[in-house]
């Protein structure tokens, strides 16, 4: 890991979630972070940090429950609300979420994690489960 400096704990931003994956209907959204991995990224011969934070989840009114995510690397962010049926299941989804946007990125770039390519964000029991009874997934 390259860089640990950049460390924000606890202090609530509100920001602009990508258009396409926001779902709760708010322009800007709370992003408290608690908690973050920093990876490195192999980027045209260099390597970089690719950093995923989450945020405390928060009640969306009348949609549910959001954990909001952001990877960050290469000087761009990408911040999206997972949603759930409360605010585990909605952590739980936005690992999950996470981990397939990792594992897609994966095939572009090298990208490791304390020297492995598992980033540790495995796929989470029980999620066909919980989306079927969440009113936030289709």
């Amino acid at each position: 890991m390259t860089d640990k400096g950049h460390q924000v704990h606890g202090t609530v931003e509100m920001v602009k979630p990508d258009e396409a994956t926001n779902w709760t209907g708010m322009d800007l959204i709370p992003f408290e972070t608690v908690a973050e991995r920093f990876l490195d990224l192999e980027h045209e011969g260099h390597t970089a940090t690719l950093t995923v934070s989450f945020g405390k989840p928060f009640v969306v009114d009348g949609r549910g429950w959001a954990c909001p995510y952001r990877i960050s690397a290469l000087g761009r962010d990408h911040i999206t609300p997972a949603g759930g049926a409360d605010s585990v299941h909605a952590i739980q989804m936005a690992m999950h979420m996470v981990h397939n946007e990792l594992s897609g990125m994966a095939r572009h770039h090298k990208m490791t994690f304390l020297g492995t390519e598992d980033f540790g964000f495995g796929r989470v029991g029980g999620n066909e489960a919980m989306a079927a009874k969440c009113p936030v997934m289709p």
